[in-house]
């Protein structure tokens, strides 16, 4: 599973113009020391980020978190699209949805 979270990081901070893992955390307020290599871990897929951290970094590229667990890129990208989503637009997406 690290390895997925690890490729959709690296996707998300793509996306987002981030140049590097320090601003990254930075970004989502993730200032501990050693944070530099603890990142590295998780974009190489050594270390699973816990959820809270999943979360945090989420926010920041303005991701839906299961993004970074789905490991079907078809899914991954309905999961961006859904996320970007406002409230009425996700009912009727939904509806249509439960329709097929």
């Amino acid at each position: 599973m690290s390895e997925i979270t690890g490729k959709r990081l690296k996707q998300a901070q793509k996306r987002a113009g981030i140049s590097s893992l320090d601003k990254f955390g930075r970004m989502a307020g993730l200032v501990e020391t050693g944070l530099s290599a603890r990142l590295s871990q998780n974009f190489t897929g050594k270390h699973q980020p816990d959820l809270q951290i999943i979360k945090l970094l989420a926010a920041v590229v303005k991701t839906p978190p299961a993004y970074f667990y789905c490991e079907d890129d078809q899914l991954a990208d309905l999961i961006l699209k859904f996320g970007a989503l406002d409230e009425e637009q996700k009912k009727r997406l939904l509806a249509f949805v439960n329709e097929l």
